[in-house]
């Protein structure tokens, strides 16, 4: 039996910490599509797991987007405007 991209994506963030562009480059989709799938995993993944998302950095000043709920990665910094951010990472736990 073959897995769903969405079983796929679960067993991966199970295993360990991946990006939006690194899921959607493993398959081969746009990041729009990982965004819906990471989305329908959020509401779906069973108690007690949860997806995690640990936000991006600021490289410039620092800054954590610590209450960020959305799924796709912020263009630049609310405080210094710098573009250079560490991509948010997600996982399963």
């Amino acid at each position: 039996m073959e897995l769903t991209r969405r079983q796929e994506i679960m067993a991966m963030l199970r295993d360990g910490e991946w990006t939006l562009d690194e899921l959607a480059r493993n398959f081969v989709v746009s990041k729009k599509v990982i965004i819906d799938d990471l989305e329908h995993i959020s509401r779906t993944v069973a108690r007690p797991s949860r997806l995690l998302i640990h936000p991006p950095t600021c490289e410039g000043c620092g800054y954590r987007f610590k209450d960020r709920t959305k799924f796709n990665d912020p263009s630049r910094c609310p405080m210094c405007k710098n573009e250079h951010l560490r991509s948010q990472r997600f996982r399963i736990v």
